[in-house]
């Protein structure tokens, strides 16, 4: 009997979605009983000081400091992050090979991967990088020594191929999201229980607002003014790791229920139990939502990656999109009051739907391997 391939997956927690990512992956890999997979956190894990500080610095740049995030995200595409990151990075990349001995390495992290391949093909392990942005990626994605890209979209992989990658070596497949938000399920009970268990009628329009997983630059102001909003609804709001958030929303005064929970791990649940969506526009929280099949108002961007999501689901008519606080209130007032028009939205966000992505990706990733 042939052993499991032994797969490590790289990450970080800059933001939540690359350990989403990550996490499906490892999911559909080890479904397969063809491998073993492990996640392994690169600067955390890897790094040596000053890029151990990189996730806490992007959480602060992203919470309080958002153009200077833009002016890093669009200032770097000129640096080569191999030359940057190698004194910090290169010696703990080849430790983990070397201990791990991997039959495949899968990065779903840019600016790293030049250092991976590096590292991977000295214990010949191939590396196929697997993207979480959906439009104008970063250039830092593509780099030499990578087997695979693998795409959400046409235009993503038009990009790797502008940045040099080979047209042969990349496959538009879509992000891949647990299977959570693939299964299939009542969803009428499904969300009676959800929303019962928190304490909210499920007999109640249900506005869930997400600010991301380390709290948006605008968000309080936003989720002051939804609830204040003169409609019949309940509000929950997923806060992520930002506590101070929570504990302001806890205090608010509103007009309507308002439940705020932390970082959470049934995000599907939610998401399936909710009338309407609010959300930032992180790659990976859009593919979720779609999905999930729910309306989706996007009410914050982070300039960068965040940007280039947005442009393509608004392109698709899968959003509408509220630039401040006053058009959200408008746009969510509107919505509550047309469930045509809601359904509309759910059904474009739907037609962009890849819930299957990780088992394909899972799937394909294990065949080039065995080639």
């Amino acid at each position: 009997m042939t052993s499991p391939r032994r797969v490590v997956v790289v990450y970080s927690r800059v933001g939540g979605g690359h350990l989403s990512a990550a996490r499906a992956l490892v999911e559909e890999l080890e479904a397969t009983g063809e491998a073993t997979a492990r996640v392994v956190d690169a600067y955390l894990e890897c790094g040596q000081f000053p890029v151990t500080q990189f996730p806490a610095a992007y959480a602060g740049l992203a919470r309080h400091h958002p153009r200077l995030w833009a002016m890093i995200y669009h200032g770097s595409r000129g640096l080569d992050p191999k030359r940057v990151l190698a004194p910090f990075l290169s010696r703990g990349f080849h430790r983990l090979m070397d201990a791990e001995r991997p039959d495949l390495v899968v990065s779903v992290l840019p600016a790293i991967n030049a250092l991976l391949a590096e590292a991977a093909g000295n214990v010949h392990a191939p590396l196929d990088v697997v993207l979480t942005d959906w439009h104008a990626v970063h250039r830092f994605w593509v780099a030499a020594g990578v087997r695979h890209y693998t795409t959400p979209t046409e235009s993503a992989r038009q990009d790797c191929v502008r940045f040099g990658a080979a047209a042969s070596a990349i496959e538009v497949v879509g992000i891949p999201v647990r299977r959570a938000f693939s299964a299939v399920s009542d969803r009428a009970a499904d969300r009676a229980r959800c929303l019962t268990e928190l304490g909210l009628d499920p007999r109640r329009f249900t506005l869930l607002a997400m600010v991301g997983a380390e709290g948006s630059p605008r968000a309080l102001k936003n989720i002051e003014r939804l609830a204040q909003l003169d409609r019949d609804l309940q509000l929950l709001v997923v806060c992520g790791r930002n506590t101070a958030l929570r504990r302001h929303v806890e205090h608010l005064q509103t007009r309507t229920p308002v439940l705020a929970l932390g970082f959470v791990h049934n995000v599907a649940e939610l998401m399936r139990s909710a009338d309407l969506l609010v959300t930032k526009a992180g790659g990976l929280t859009l593919a979720e939502a779609f999905c999930c099949g729910v309306p989706t108002v996007v009410h914050d961007v982070l300039a960068g990656q965040e940007a280039g999501n947005l442009e393509y689901v608004r392109r698709c008519q899968a959003v509408v999109y509220a630039p401040d606080a006053a058009a959200l209130t408008r746009l969510v007032a509107e919505l509550h009051d047309d469930p045509d028009r809601r359904a509309a939205l759910a059904d474009r966000g739907a037609s962009l739907a890849r819930p299957l992505a990780a088992h394909q990706i899972a799937h394909a990733l294990l065949a080039r391997t065995a080639d």
